[in-house]
């Protein structure tokens, strides 16, 4: 958390514009309903700082994240939340995917912190490089995609949202590139912008 400040400017010199965070429900609510944003988990202060340094904001809220992070970034408790099932068409899920998400959009409106409200958000991102995982289950997969674009926009955030190797990410969502090689990324609509979200250097 001392170390932002640093990290932030430097970033700035050396010629970036937008910093990226993801938003990691395990850290910010622990256990259901408690939750934690203290410390190096004061997410509104990141994205204040952000601004300071005249910066723009990419919220990653997820909350699936990935990141080489334990569970993907998921709480633990919510393995055992009854009939539960990840990342699919499963009430369970949705319900405490959506509760988490309006938690996050409510903080950030109420810091007035996306770019409609003079804050430095510019975009916001829902779920994680989901496609392939869409594409080996199917139809639950499809509907949980767009159940997840309709959630979002309901959130009336302001700003676009993106889902990153989504190639059938609805008509209001842009689809964008992770990847080593996105010089040939088209988005799966000539109305959306071409966005290279991840520029993989390595693994």
């Amino acid at each position: 958390m001392q170390m932002w400040p640093d990290l932030i400017q430097k970033a700035k010199d050396g010629g970036l514009d937008v910093i990226q965070t993801y938003v990691f429900w395990n850290g910010h609510e622990p256990s259901p309903g408690q939750y934690y944003f203290e410390d190096r988990y004061d997410l509104v202060k990141f994205v204040k700082l952000v601004q300071q340094a005249g910066l723009y904001v990419h919220l990653r809220i997820g909350p699936y994240v990935c990141a080489e992070w334990n569970f993907g970034g998921f709480p633990v408790w919510l393995k055992y939340v009854p009939g539960m099932a990840f990342r699919t068409d499963n009430e369970p899920f949705k319900a405490a995917m959506q509760k988490f998400t309006e938690k996050i959009v409510g903080m950030m409106k109420e810091e007035k912190l996306f770019e409609t409200q003079g804050g430095p958000i510019i975009l916001s991102q829902i779920e994680n490089e989901y496609g392939p995982i869409e594409w080996e289950i199917g139809a639950p997969g499809k509907a949980y995609t767009k159940w997840a674009a309709q959630m979002a926009e309901g959130l009336s955030t302001g700003v676009p949202w993106i889902m990153c190797k989504q190639d059938d990410a609805p008509d209001s969502i842009i689809n964008t590139c992770n990847g080593y090689y996105c010089e040939n990324f088209k988005p799966n609509s000539d109305n959306k912008p071409k966005m290279w979200t991840e520029n993989w250097t390595g693994w």
